[in-house]
């Protein structure tokens, strides 16, 4: 278990990996005796003071804090990596194992609320598992509460939505579609994720008949897989644009598009998915 650092010592060894000395990063607002008792814990300094020193070191505050964090990166990981094979097998066991150590963390260190987001996560997936376990509504509003209070999305957030929508009504569901293609379209980051995210939100808004939420998605999906090389997304389109057109009245268009990526999925062998989605049809479809 790793142990939280004093700032000092991080910001120590910055300036010790770039050799750099004390007088190099002093002047008149801190000195280098200031600077040396921050480091070995003895005193604190302000912020002003300590974002001037890290400025005179050309370290940014975003490299700083995540080196201050370093340990809640690997730990997600770990987390992280537990997830798919236990989703494989459909391990709710191994899932409330996972919940229980999460929590078991969070109680240990209750200032690192990643802890937390991964009970709420791992608690997902013991739902998805066992559909008579209710996921806790008060979970849902913590996670809202957390994702519309930091200013990026990153892989994390997106997982965590991609792995909550089901348990979402509409209007938060599309609430944070919306976000996911406002963030998308100022950073473009993590295409791939957000493509997945928005069809699989897009397909809950047309298995619900909230097909006035549904084309927001159609319309804000396809110029993100314009490149050909999105087939398996491509075909997922074709898939959900069908079963739009058949919810929406136009049966005979809707059905010919479905049968056609049903088709496509049964050519490239992907059995397991024509499956899915022929049974996906006879659900939402008749």
């Amino acid at each position: 278990m790793h142990k939280e650092r004093p700032l000092g010592e991080i910001f120590h060894e910055f300036r010790r990996n770039r050799n750099i000395t004390l007088k190099q990063i002093t002047d008149e607002s801190v000195s280098a005796s200031q600077i040396s008792r921050f480091e070995r814990g003895e005193t604190d300094i302000s912020l002003s003071r300590f974002l001037r020193v890290l400025e005179n070191m050309h370290v940014e505050m975003s490299e700083f804090m995540d080196a201050v964090h370093g340990y809640d990166k690997s730990e997600t990981i770990r987390f992280m990596s537990q997830l798919v094979p236990l989703e494989y097998r459909r391990d709710k066991e191994g899932f409330q194992r996972l919940f229980g150590e999460q929590r078991e963390l969070f109680e240990k260190h209750p200032s690192v609320y990643q802890y937390h987001l991964n009970m709420i996560l791992a608690q997902s997936f013991i739902c998805k598992c066992d559909e008579t376990v209710p996921f806790p509504e008060t979970y849902l509003q913590e996670v809202t509460d957390y994702l519309f209070g930091v200013e990026e999305w990153k892989i994390y957030e997106l997982i965590l939505i991609g792995n909550l929508y089901l348990f979402m009504d509409i209007p938060l569901l599309h609430r944070m579609g919306q976000e996911i293609v406002k963030k998308h379209a100022q950073n473009g980051a993590n295409t791939g994720l957000v493509v997945i995210t928005l069809l699989n939100i897009w397909e809950t808004c047309l298995h619900r008949n909230e097909l006035a939420a549904a084309s927001y998605y159609r319309d804000r999906i396809l110029p993100l897989i314009a490149d050909e090389t999105w087939l398996y997304e491509r075909n997922l389109y074709l898939f959900l644009q069908g079963l739009m057109h058949y919810k929406g009245g136009e049966k005979e268009t809707g059905t010919k598009e479905m049968e056609q990526a049903i088709q496509i999925y049964e050519w490239l062998g992907c059995s397991h998915l024509a499956r899915n989605y022929r049974e996906d049809v006879k659900k939402h479809a008749n």
